[in-house]
């Protein structure tokens, strides 16, 4: 299911890391936030929340409970995802935490998850994407 509320008259701020988390924690699958015009020109942003249909109440509930808005709406979406898998993998920064998806063609691609390249860009004081470049010459050959 797919559950969006427009909000014109709350601050951004408070859309930040702790409302996302409960978010999450209320069953959000995904979200995303889009900046929109509503009527008489006024600024806004869509809330849209992916999630499964037993957690509509729960989620469209946390919405009318954590943000200004006054309703919400919601429909029945479709998706077609890849298979994936998460590992870690020892390399010569440490651990990492890497997803590999499987593409339809049958290739295989993978993406170092970020809170491993923060974690390990702080300790090595690298920055994020010289890790990120040298931990990919690395996993091509392990992976």
């Amino acid at each position: 299911m797919m559950v969006e509320t427009n909000l014109d008259d709350m601050p951004a701020e408070y859309l930040g890391n702790s409302f996302q988390k409960n978010l999450l924690l209320s069953g959000a699958i995904d979200f995303f936030f889009t900046s929109i015009q509503m009527k008489k020109g006024r600024p806004a942003l869509k809330v849209s929340v992916l999630c499964h249909q037993d957690r509509l109440e729960k989620i469209s509930d946390f919405l009318l409970e954590h943000t200004s808005t006054i309703g919400v709406r919601y429909y029945p979406v479709r998706r077609n995802i890849l298979d994936r898998a998460s590992q870690e993998v020892d390399t010569s920064f440490g651990k990492v935490w890497v997803k590999t998806v499987v593409k339809p063609s049958g290739k295989t691609i993978f993406k170092i998850e970020y809170e491993s390249l923060l974690q390990l860009s702080k300790e090595h004081e690298l920055s994020i994407l010289k890790l990120q470049m040298e931990l990919n010459k690395e996993l091509m050959d392990l992976l």
